[in-house]
């Protein structure tokens, strides 16, 4: 019996949570607030993000460089224009949550880039809303995760980067 009564609280407060969530959508998708992007650099952000533990193992580096230059070694970059914040292509829950937390001071952990197959350019492993978001409030400068052996491409991807 615990189980069942168990389960049902769980269901009942994730319809709760999502239900917030629904509500801050609406109220940021009608009235965007401007907010500052902050950012956790600290090693410890690497746990944050959505990245194969195999990856993590072989180390990751964080680095930061100039947010148009970032733009510029991205693979097909416009699907994360500020003009994309609130359409299809996004999640409208995890881009109300990247502005909540900004908007409250919490610093979330920068996105983590991988290389593109083919080219010496950058793909989003993960992080995508949080460099939507970030666009769309005008970075100047952005931090970036990368996998500790990507020093080549990285250097012809995005020249100005610097390790932190």
């Amino acid at each position: 019996m615990d189980d069942i009564e168990n389960f049902l609280e769980e269901r009942a407060r994730l319809r709760e949570e999502l239900e917030l969530l629904d509500e801050l959508v609406m109220t940021y998708r009608s009235n965007t607030p401007q907010v500052q992007p902050r950012w956790d650099t600290s090693p410890q952000s690497v746990s944050f993000n959505d990245i194969d533990d195999s990856v993590v193992e072989k180390g990751i580096d964080i680095y930061c460089a100039p947010f148009e230059q970032v733009w510029n070694g991205i693979y097909e970059p416009g699907v994360y224009d500020k003009d994309t914040l609130w359409e299809d292509v996004h999640d409208p829950r995890k881009i109300a949550k990247v502005i909540d937390a900004w908007k409250h001071g919490t610093a979330l952990s920068p996105m983590f880039l991988v290389k593109h197959g083919s080219r010496a350019m950058a793909l989003v492993a993960d992080g995508k809303h949080r460099l939507t978001v970030a666009r769309y409030m005008g970075s100047e400068s952005i931090p970036f995760m990368v996998s500790s052996d990507s020093s080549d491409w990285l250097k012809t991807a995005i020249p100005s980067a610097k390790r932190i």
